[in-house]
């Protein structure tokens, strides 16, 4: 009976050893705006739209709170990658509020707009993602997302709308595993794109410079 309690004293030493030396994916989903959003007519245009997300990927380590943290799982790495969930939320946010969007693999000069027909150019750059995970008792996780997005738009005209956007979140997940911070982390960094989607749909839907210069100044 001893053997078998220590053998499974063993085993499970084991899995604790394996699963905090193990690295945890992170799902981050697409999360365009659906807000409703000032103008409901939509940009007589057909824009090209480039997104550099490049910053949008990092390795976190939890971070154990100093009071009650698990450090169970503070071996763990999570990494978090962004990048196409970003290119995705902003086409699908802009298709929204532009009559054709189309995605490029560079950002388009004047020449080269004119030369495929198109009206706009619209450029979204991640300047800044910050993200961490912080544990707390009994293996619950708080996670932490902001991200600013620069924001360009030109047209025939020349350059109509420079801006930056913001979106953070915070997400609080419980269980009984270190997969549960990665959950919390998707989670952070989905709403953070979410919200920044929103201030970038606003930005673009109520600039008068970028309406008056594609002939179309609005109500």
């Amino acid at each position: 009976m001893r053997n078998d309690f220590l053998r499974a004293a063993a085993i499970a030493g084991g899995l604790v050893l394996a699963l905090a030396a193990c690295s945890q994916a992170v799902l981050v989903r697409p999360a365009p705006s659906y807000e409703a959003f000032a103008f409901e007519s939509s940009l007589p245009a057909a824009a090209a739209v480039f997104v550099d997300a490049d910053q949008l990927f990092r390795e976190v380590r939890m971070t154990p709170d100093p009071v009650d943290g698990d450090s169970l799982c503070d071996e763990v790495s999570y990494p978090v990658d962004a990048r196409e969930a970003l290119e995705v939320s902003v086409v699908g946010t802009l298709e929204r509020l532009v009559r054709d969007v189309v995605p490029t693999a560079a950002p388009l000069d004047r020449q080269a707009m004119e030369a495929r027909g198109l009206d706009a150019v619209l450029v979204v750059r991640a300047d800044t993602f910050n993200v961490g995970l912080t544990s707390g008792a009994f293996l619950s996780f708080e996670a932490g997302a902001e991200l600013t997005l620069s924001v360009s738009a030109f047209t025939g005209d020349g350059l109509q709308l420079r801006d930056v956007v913001f979106g953070n979140a915070v997400q609080t997940e419980s269980g009984i595993t270190c997969g549960n911070g990665s959950e919390a982390l998707g989670a952070a960094v989905e709403v953070a794109i979410e919200n920044a989607m929103t201030e970038l749909g606003e930005l673009i839907a109520n600039s008068p410079e970028l309406r008056a210069s594609l002939g179309d100044p609005g109500p």
